[in-house]
């Protein structure tokens, strides 16, 4: 189960990633999720893989809409995580992320990692 974990060391934790990420990085919007990302330092340390952070604005919908979502993109994240490539990514959840199962979460996140390793 090691291999689907969803690590402290893969999550943006800081608001000061987050808004480097949205001023300095390409963006996207697609379906239910927008996305924002930036390719990872390599002279950094452990840049083994992405690190993602998740964003569900109060526009989506009350507390309990909002952290369902999160919970589902959280699933998605973890499942998918070891095909991203080494981006740091924000996602943000769209109103119509409310409907959106993990599957079709899962399937969005393997378009986005396409799309991110032909853009950076």
């Amino acid at each position: 189960m090691a291999a689907f974990a969803f690590p402290k060391s893969a999550r943006l934790l800081r608001r000061a990633d987050y808004v480097a990420i949205k001023q300095r990085g390409k963006s996207f919007a697609e379906g239910p999720l927008a996305a924002s990302f930036r390719p990872r330092d390599p002279t950094g340390i452990a840049v083994a893989g992405a690190r993602v952070g998740l964003t569900v604005s109060s526009k989506v919908g009350g507390a309990v809409t909002r952290n369902r979502i999160k919970r589902r993109l959280r699933e998605a994240v973890r499942l998918e995580l070891a095909g991203l490539p080494p981006v740091d990514l924000v996602i943000v959840a769209r109103a119509s992320a409310c409907t959106a199962s993990v599957e079709e979460l899962r399937g969005w996140l393997r378009g986005a990692a396409t799309r991110m390793r032909s853009v950076s």
